[in-house]
């Protein structure tokens, strides 16, 4: 049988951010069969209740680092939750 993603999904790194955390996953991808890689900003009120999600999907040139290091929107997730 096939592994779902969940049981692929891998913490790569934590780093605290703004009173929340970035979270770099990886995970093997079943329809292309190759690890992926994906970056979740858990922001502070996430550790309480429920937030907000925003997507950001980049381009076939960049990575999961993109939004990361150039967007510089955690100060403002972590203020509106």
């Amino acid at each position: 049988t096939a592994a779902t993603p969940s049981q692929t999904l891998q913490v790569r790194k934590e780093i605290a951010s703004h009173g929340g955390k970035i979270v770099q996953c990886t995970h093997k991808s079943i329809s292309t069969e190759t690890e992926m890689n994906f970056t979740v900003y858990v922001p502070p009120a996430a550790m309480t209740g429920k937030c907000h999600a925003l997507y950001y999907l980049s381009g076939l040139t960049c990575t999961d680092e993109n939004f990361t290091q150039k967007a510089g929107a955690f100060k403002a997730a972590s203020e509106q939750g």
